[in-house]
């Protein structure tokens, strides 16, 4: 099936540019063609449209207007800037309004990895019940504002610690609870961390950048008054599984960038559930269930609602543009052997920590772990789960205290 593109810019040029440009696109996308808001809007009522790309200044209704009427009326239709301005998109990023950013000037070939990305993420794990729901949750979260602007000074090569941490301090929220995170049981620091730049220090840039998606992703979204009990074991649980598997990954001898992305994908693995908890009644169904006939959520999940959160995560971290070895562990944590495989991958790491976090046992038994046992048995791994369990289990000690 075609993706459905609509481009909105007022100047005539820039839009004979985009239809020459992307001409030979034709046989795999419907390509739309606005030169006014009111013009897209109307487009957009009459035809199917995926993907809206928007000039952000244009006369009469601009595209910040736009963009919040399209997240109002057509919430499943991803919303995509582009700018000329850096400072626009600054400003826009502090918004709900896009879910992903292009600068000026911009090729056919950056367009068509942004569309292409999408396509794919659509291709592989987007379903009719899928979309559903998030129509009726009414909008996809954005990119947390702040993980981006960090994203941004951060790709700078002179950027320093004190840069990153006056950054983060102006929002004092979130600073108290990197410090509450930082200072759980899960990290094992050698003594109390006050500040944020003595957290910078010990962790490193890159965990707090993770560690501030989770906190700013999991803050931004509506819960059911009853289940917060249930979305704060989310997040113990994920950070547990973020540091067993990083531990993993370091006797596997990964590289810098594998850790990383182990570390982020632990973290937010489980980032679906909070999409799930927002469809309504869902939580108080699958909490009767899971009481009355003992059932694994994440049947329940596809029982109730005929997705998982697997699936959920994945839609919405696709969207934000984060790298596609890090959506491939949100969307396959529990069942890897759907993944061609290979070589150890973040999705290894994530899915044995997964599994290893649940297990309480004093003594090694592998049959008791939920594992896809063709998966590692393919990779050649069975033989060294209980060297990572042997390994790890102090995190799991810790969680408990």
């Amino acid at each position: 099936m075609k993706i459905s593109i609509l481009f909105v810019d007022d100047d005539k040029d820039v839009i004979d540019g985009y239809k020459r440009m992307l001409f030979s696109m034709k046989k795999y996308w419907d390509l739309y063609f606005a030169i006014s808001s009111e013009e897209a809007l109307n487009l957009m009522s009459e035809n199917k449209i995926d993907v809206i790309i928007s000039d952000m200044k244009m006369p009469g209704m601009d595209g910040t207007t736009l963009l919040g009427k399209v997240r109002e009326l057509y919430p499943q239709i991803l919303r995509i800037i582009l700018s000329g301005h850096q400072d626009e998109i600054k400003i826009i990023r502090s918004t709900t309004l896009a879910h992903q950013f292009l600068l000026k000037p911009c090729d056919a070939n950056q367009i068509k990895k942004v569309v292409e990305n999408l396509y794919a993420l659509r291709k592989n794990l987007e379903n009719e019940k899928l979309l559903a729901i998030i129509n009726g949750i009414g909008q996809l979260p954005t990119v947390p504002a702040l993980y981006l602007e960090l994203e941004q000074i951060m790709n700078h090569p002179d950027v320093s610690l004190e840069r990153v941490s006056k950054l983060i301090t102006r929002d004092p929220s979130i600073t108290a609870k990197i410090l509450q995170t930082v200072n759980s049981a899960f990290f094992g620091l050698p003594r109390r961390v006050t500040n944020l730049l003595e957290a910078l220090s010990f962790l490193g840039t890159n965990t707090i950048k993770s560690i501030i998606l989770y906190l700013e992703t999991f803050s931004s979204m509506d819960l059911p008054p009853n289940a917060i009990e249930y979305y704060e074991s989310i997040g113990n649980h994920s950070l547990l599984v973020a540091m067993i598997a990083k531990e993993i990954g370091k006797i596997e001898k990964c590289d810098k960038q594998m850790l990383d992305d182990i570390y982020i994908a632990g973290i937010l693995h489980d980032i679906g559930k909070l999409i799930l908890l927002q469809v309504p009644h869902y939580f108080d169904r699958m909490i009767a269930l899971t009481s009355k006939y003992g059932r694994k959520p994440i049947e329940l999940e596809y029982e109730l609602l005929g997705v998982t959160h697997e699936w959920a995560g994945a839609y919405m971290l696709g969207i934000w543009g984060l790298p596609s070895s890090i959506v491939e562990v949100i969307g396959f944590h529990h069942q890897p052997s759907k993944i061609i495989a290979n070589d150890f991958t973040a999705l290894t790491a994530v899915h044995v920590a997964n599994a290893l976090s649940y297990y309480k046992e004093e003594t090694f038994d592998e049959k008791k772990l939920d594992l896809d046992f063709d998966y590692l048995i393919n990779l050649n791994l069975i033989s060294k789960l209980e060297l990572w369990w042997d390994s790890t289990k102090k995190f799991q000690e810790s969680a408990n205290e």
